[in-house]
């Protein structure tokens, strides 16, 4: 059993930020058709309920996520329809309630507008310190085994992510380089109220990511996993689902999601499903580097 992650999916043509699509995480909607093609002559594709009941995980189970509450997502939700497929959809419930462009993305648009050695002056210079070779080692160094970003592009996006100030200059810069009307923004990329009622109408099922999805350590966890938990619930009948922002949990966040009777956790762990596999820390491969295009 497999369970397959995805982000954007999206012609190039339909943004103002093609650089920022040029990670191998994110899909046009040509490669995302092929996909379908393959999974659904490979596997066969289930929900997350349908482990509780699966006898043999030798076989080729398929679970499709969908994390970040795009409004991609809504507009590939016909494509999953015409092949019969549902998916999982995982929200920011921040983004989508209050229509703030959660910190992850920021940093992606930032780094798709700027060059990256620039970007990296900008933020020494608001950090106002003197030794900055000991915070570029620090910051620089990336936790993925394959990584493909430049040292530039780690240090950016870990010290935005984690650091102190990190989101103070994270918004500085994004109002800077990107845009002052955040509201606009985030209402051209995020998934409506409107969008998540029909998806689930549709069959699709929606999940928790967090209300500000960043990483569940760094925050008051059990705030945060309520408001986010509180949310969905208007958008689903069906089992508590979430999907850990950024891949990031510990064993408190694993006790809030038993206190609030989460069903199933969603990891960036890359692994299959087994009969051993703990629920709430379910791996995902990576679709767009995984299956093929």
């Amino acid at each position: 059993v497999k369970a397959f992650m995805y982000h954007d999916i999206r012609d190039l043509n339909n943004t103002y930020f093609k650089t920022r699509l040029k990670s191998k995480s994110f899909l046009n909607i040509r490669q995302f058709q092929n996909q379908l093609k393959y999974i659904k002559q490979n596997y066969i594709v289930i929900n997350p309920i349908d482990l509780l009941n699966i006898t043999d995980f030798n076989k080729n189970y398929a679970i499709l996520t969908f994390d970040d509450g795009l409004l991609d997502h809504y507009n590939i939700t016909s494509i999953l329809l015409d092949h019969k497929i549902t998916g999982t959809f995982f929200i920011p419930s921040n983004a989508v309630k209050d229509r703030v462009v959660i910190k992850s993305h920021k940093i992606q648009f930032i780094l798709s507008v700027a060059n990256e050695k620039e970007i990296v002056k900008k933020i020494f210079k608001e950090l106002n310190i003197k030794n900055q070779e000991q915070i570029w080692n620090a910051y620089s160094i990336s936790k993925w085994k394959n990584n493909w970003w430049s040292k530039e592009m780690v240090f950016v996006t870990n010290i935005l992510r984690n650091h102190k100030l990190g989101s103070i200059i994270t918004d500085k810069l994004f109002k800077e380089l990107i845009t002052n009307d955040e509201y606009e923004f985030s209402s051209e990329l995020y998934l409506s109220e409107k969008h998540l009622k029909e998806m689930n109408q549709y069959g699709m099922k929606i999940g928790g990511h967090g209300h500000i999805s960043e990483a569940l350590p760094n925050l008051d966890q059990e705030i945060d996993i309520f408001k986010s938990f509180e949310y969905i619930k208007q958008f689903t009948n069906s089992n508590l689902t979430f999907s850990y922002p950024n891949g990031l949990y510990n064993n408190k966040t694993l006790d809030i999601m038993k206190k609030y009777n989460c069903n199933f956790g969603f990891t960036t762990k890359i692994d299959n499903i087994t009969q051993n596999t703990d629920l709430l820390q379910i791996p995902r491969y990576d679709a767009p580097q995984t299956l093929p295009l």
